[in-house]
């Protein structure tokens, strides 16, 4: 048994033996283990090697297990998909109107985003049937959250602002991908719709203004005719004007994208951090186990 209880000490960690290992050695001379010694001193060594093992192997042991722990997060985490959208604003009376009276366009952008990023454009957008967004945040968060989070989801940003051109930028992050995209399309409807509507407004404005000054001069020839004593015509029926634009041209440039691979999370940003964790968990335990622990003394057979 002695020879087996010899051997076994190579089982030990080679700093261990270096400053213990003759001390032990003496003390098996001294002994005579017999199978219970000879299991203590197994159990004793796998400790050992559990408890204090060699920096490489234990960095290496726990950098493995970080970065696959980091791996394994990530797919924990709600993807993130971006859609993005190019739109252009054109003056297309540029060359036709004084620059007094024409639009500024940067203000009128301005005047539009805030229309669509409105509570109520954005509470219709968000409970679109079509949609249907943060569904599971709508039941258990207020509205108003949602909508903010949408409000911050949503960057609409100027990306070349001149005084008869502007192209701006529409983005959208989701967790699903197509309801991103689907969600800038939808944004682009309100966009044109909201434009469409504000170049009306003047248009029909200046319209009805005609109108009133011919009932007027009307009123006035059928006075004079009636003093006359002529006859009064009949009148004749308005010619139907279609809608006119205001001259402010809205294009799509870029389309809604489809995204393929989601932005968040990124999956080598979280190994990389469960890699460095493991290293550096790894120095501690090597700072706090550099004292051995104590010698363990195989059990005597009586």
């Amino acid at each position: 048994m002695r020879r087996v209880a010899h051997f076994l000490i190579r089982l030990y960690p080679a700093n261990w033996r270096a400053r213990y290992g003759e001390e032990f050695e003496a003390l098996l001379e001294d002994s005579s283990p017999g199978w219970r010694g000879i299991l203590d001193l197994v159990k004793g060594a796998i400790q050992m090697q559990l408890s204090v093992p060699a920096f490489p192997k234990l960095a290496l042991m726990l950098s493995v297990t970080g970065l696959l722990a980091g791996l394994t997060i990530s797919f924990a985490v709600d993807p993130t998909y971006v859609s993005t959208a190019t739109m252009t604003l054109g003056d297309s009376l540029v060359n036709s109107t004084p620059s007094g009276i024409r639009p500024n366009l940067a203000e009128y952008f301005v005047q539009m985003r805030t229309d669509i990023l409105s509570r109520t454009s954005l509470s219709a957008t968000i409970q679109d049937p079509r949609l249907e967004l943060y569904k599971s945040e709508r039941a258990g968060t207020p509205l108003e959250d949602v909508i903010e989070k949408m409000r911050q989801d949503t960057p609409i940003t100027m990306e070349a602002p001149g005084s008869n051109y502007l192209v701006f930028r529409i983005t959208f992050a989701y967790p699903d991908r197509v309801k991103a995209r689907d969600t800038v399309q939808a944004l682009i409807n309100k966009f044109e719709e909201d434009n469409r509507v504000r170049q009306r407004v003047p248009v029909y404005a200046k319209r009805q203004r005609s109108y009133d000054q011919i009932d007027r001069m009307e009123a006035r020839i059928a006075a004079l005719e009636k003093r006359l004593g002529i006859p009064p015509s009949p009148p004749e029926p308005l010619d139907e004007v279609a809608p006119v634009s205001g001259g402010i041209v809205m294009e799509v440039i870029d389309p809604p994208s489809l995204p393929v691979q989601p932005v968040k999370p990124n999956r080598s940003i979280f190994m990389a951090m469960g890699f460095g964790s493991g290293v550096a968990a790894a120095v501690v335990i090597a700072l706090f186990r550099r004292r051995p622990p104590p010698i363990p003394f195989p059990a005597q057979t009586a």
